[in-house]
């Protein structure tokens, strides 16, 4: 998730320079808040209603009962919650991000993981991983989404997440290898020295405290990897991959019906449950895509950039 809110701040800049600051803030309310609402208020208790027929229970009843109530459900469209609000705080500064500025350092980052890090302890000691805020938040994790959106908006003008450096994405790929299997070995080590236990979802103690401060070390040496990785393997994207970066926000729109209602019609298919789930992902995805390229075409104004 840090990764799409690393990318999301990229297109901010430009896209408020070529509109304007309100035209910008009304497309991106239309574009985000739309399709939040219509998922909240139907997509959201459609994916409910169908989950619990799985119980016994009519979906058309449970239909009823959340909408009786106006109970919204974001689901993931949590993420476009977080997004809007996000375009909005940041939208007074970015006139004053113009100039150009060199990649960040290896010192810079490792100050901002390890900031990271403690207001993520700090935060998880009110709110630890797992416990919802306002539209499903889990604020245990939003220390770096905010670090990641702040770092696409303000390295947007010197293509900074489009060129990494490869010296950067290299140290950062030898801090997460090294890195990446402390919190596991504390976390089994935690089960056999009482100083080592704890909830790793927060709270004062190691596990929680490792964990805080593992993730965006593990995090920034994926993230440059991937964007790395990227620039070379998707430089000159074929038309089924335009295709599929067309209709992804589409796809996240719509998939959570989708992929419970395959999930019920192949409930009683007696096959090997690593293949059933394979199967399903395959088939749920390509429902979703074909679904999204269909309500594209009708120009659904919400969905299209």
């Amino acid at each position: 998730m840090g990764l799409f809110f690393l990318l999301a701040g990229t297109y901010v800049p430009a896209s408020m320079a070529r509109k304007g600051v309100f035209r910008f803030l009304f497309d991106r309310s239309q574009r985000l808040g739309f399709p939040l609402l219509i998922f909240g208020y139907l997509l959201g208790p459609l994916t409910i209603a169908l989950a619990f027929t799985s119980r016994g229970f009519p979906m058309q009843d449970t239909l009823i009962a959340l909408w009786s109530r106006a109970q919204f459900e974001s689901g993931p469209l949590w993420f476009a919650a977080a997004l809007l609000v996000m375009t909005f705080l940041v939208t007074p500064i970015v006139p004053w991000l113009k100039q150009q500025s060199p990649f960040p350092t290896t010192t810079r980052m490792w100050v901002a993981a390890l900031l990271v890090g403690l207001c993520a302890f700090l935060i998880r000691l009110v709110w630890p991983v797992g416990k919802g805020w306002w539209m499903g938040w889990q604020l245990a994790y939003f220390p770096s989404y905010l670090v990641l959106f702040a770092a696409g908006v303000v390295g947007a003008s010197s293509r900074w997440w489009v060129e990494v450096p490869i010296q950067s994405a290299r140290t950062w790929a030898r801090v997460m290898r090294r890195v990446v299997w402390t919190f596991p070995v504390i976390a089994l080590a935690g089960s056999q020295f009482e100083w080592l236990g704890g909830s790793a979802t927060g709270g004062w103690n190691v596990q929680a405290g490792v964990y805080a401060f593992w993730e965006p070390m593990v995090a920034w040496g994926v993230i440059l990897t991937l964007l790395r990785w990227a620039r070379h393997r998707f430089a000159h994207p074929t038309p089924f991959y335009q295709m599929i970066g067309r209709s992804a926000f589409t796809v996240y729109f719509i998939h959570s019906p989708i992929v419970v209602a395959v999930g019920l019609l192949l409930h009683g298919w007696e096959i090997p449950v690593l293949f059933k789930f394979f199967f399903s992902a395959a088939l749920s995805m390509a429902m979703s895509l074909i679904l999204a390229k269909l309500l594209l075409r009708w120009s659904l104004w919400p969905l299209k950039k």
